[in-house]
């Protein structure tokens, strides 16, 4: 006997999944893809105080691909997501995402 009513169709299972060490994203394989699972949000957000004596400032801005600093602006990283905070008030101005090393 046919079930009554719409059909609810399945989720497709992945065959194997991986979590990057460097950032803990959860990376699914979906047939012949990789999928991003649960990309980290990040800590801290546009007007939020950033902890700059605790962080990281960047300096080789080339290796990250990054626009030179011309104003009373720095950029910082904390958890691998890139940050461009005020030097005067050491509050969030942007948040740039990811690092990506060239």
């Amino acid at each position: 006997m046919a079930p009554i009513g719409p059909q609810v169709p399945q989720a497709e299972q992945p065959s194997e999944c991986r979590i990057l060490d460097a950032t803990g994203d959860r990376f699914c394989k979906y047939g012949h893809r990789w999928k991003l699972e649960n990309a980290r949000a990040p800590d801290y957000a546009v007007g939020d105080d950033f902890p700059v004596y605790e962080q990281s400032m960047l300096m080789d801005l080339r290796r990250y691909n990054l626009p030179p600093v011309d104003g009373p602006w720095r950029y910082y990283e904390h958890h691998r997501i890139i940050y461009k905070v005020s030097a005067e008030t050491g509050k969030v101005i942007e948040v740039l995402g990811r690092m990506r090393r060239r």
